[in-house]
């Protein structure tokens, strides 16, 4: 019997430590390969000192970041500093070190590298020391952009910025180490393409694999709880310029006085008070951090205004599965989920936005959203997991691994 491979994950932060959707994603991923009998690792970075633990089938290795500061501290240094730890941080051979000593330790037949906010790509060096191949999955925008979003005061990014370029400069050259790419998305793969990564990479090895959708509390047999009273829209995401909550507050603006109101789950990267402003008078909820099921058990529908192009939009992918519709900029990974242009609006559009959610208003309680099992299906932990088997079987050339 051939046994199982042996995969070696790295992402920025890995549970039960989470600030976003990424070490959710990997995680699951990583779970439920360790489920089907595979050797699953998993290294992060840690402020502390280096543990080693076993979570849920998943061995974990935690190593010390090595840089000027924790990724979590960030705000509470002047930009310069900033600046100076991300242009540093590129050179950062302490965390090659100790990660090549995990790599010798757990001996992986693969690399999966994922998020790499604060860990150099001098990682890939570790694993082509050893010969190990590497498959990178693209979950942001951190290779081309030192805010990982490619957005800034002005709006989203239009080109790379001299700035970026300098503070990311030897990821131009480390990406040519890379052995095959996913994506979350179609538009954050485009991207990388179109600034020249991973040209190198064949194109039957560049694929997209969304994340894994779950939410707690809603399996297979989850029905929505029937609502009444006014329709009442929602947002679930982080509150902040480039998730598009002004939009959103300024399109309530314009909706007729009654027969709505609007939750916002979430907490505020910054001040809260101008958001709260242009609440005023709106029957507007700012209702804090919310598990994703008791928010959707709440609403009739979810609205994702982000002006960035967000390489998937995890918030999304759980409102279908809580048949939750959503109304969605046409940006980045949120169109490729909805794919209809009924339920799409420009970015940043006030009028269009607003305009939307009154048809709601006019039309009723929406039900399901259409194409919902399309998603649903694609999502699967299991559906995850055998697309990146996929991947690793060509990487490796054991195609018993998708069999």
């Amino acid at each position: 019997m051939t046994r199982p491979p042996r995969v070696l994950h790295l992402s920025s932060l890995y549970p039960p430590h989470i600030v976003g959707g990424a070490e959710r994603s990997v995680s699951m991923l990583a779970e439920a390969q360790a489920a089907a009998g595979w050797s699953v690792a998993a290294a992060c970075l840690t402020p502390g000192e280096a543990v080693e633990e076993r979570r849920n089938g998943v061995e974990v290795h935690r190593m010390p970041h090595g840089n000027d500061f924790w990724l979590e501290d960030w705000l509470s240094h002047t930009p310069r500093q900033r600046e100076w730890a991300k242009f540093k941080q590129q050179a950062n051979f302490g965390i090659e070190r100790r990660f090549g000593a995990v790599i010798d330790r757990f001996r992986p037949d693969v690399i999966n590298t994922h998020s790499l906010v604060d860990i150099s790509t001098r990682v890939w060096h570790a694993a082509g020391k050893r010969g190990v191949p590497v498959v990178h999955t693209l979950r942001d925008f951190d290779l081309l952009c030192a805010a990982s979003s490619m957005y800034r005061e002005t709006g989203p990014c239009t080109h790379r910025h001299l700035k970026c370029r300098i503070l990311t400069f030897t990821k131009q050259f480390d990406q040519r180490l890379v052995t095959a790419v996913t994506a979350v998305g179609a538009e954050v793969l485009a991207r990388h393409l179109r600034y020249g990564f991973f040209g190198h990479v064949a194109p039957e090895r560049r694929q997209v694999i969304w994340n894994t959708a779950s939410v707690d509390g809603i399996a297979a047999s989850y029905q929505k709880p029937p609502l009444s009273g006014p329709i009442t829209f929602g947002y679930l995401g982080r509150i902040s310029p480039e998730k598009g909550v002004d939009t959103l507050l300024k399109a309530a603006r314009l909706l007729p006085p009654t027969g709505w109101r609007l939750l916002i789950a979430g907490a505020a990267l910054g001040p809260i008070a101008p958001y709260e402003e242009l609440a005023r008078g709106l029957p507007v909820e700012f209702v804090g951090f919310q598990k994703p099921k008791a928010l959707f058990d709440r609403i009739d529908l979810l609205v994702a205004p982000s002006l960035w192009a967000e390489p998937l939009g995890r918030t999304v992918l759980e409102a279908y599965q809580a048949h939750v519709p959503v109304i969605g900029a046409r940006s980045g990974g949120i169109a490729e989920i909805i794919a209809d242009d009924a339920w799409l609006v420009p970015p940043g559009d006030v009028q269009a936005l607003a305009d939307r959610m009154r048809r709601v208003l006019v039309e009723g309680r929406p039900t399901s959203p259409a194409g919902r099992d399309r998603v649903v299906a694609r999502t699967t932990p299991e559906a995850v997991a055998a697309a990146f088997a996929g991947v690793y079987a060509d990487v490796l050339g054991r195609s018993e691994l998708v069999q």
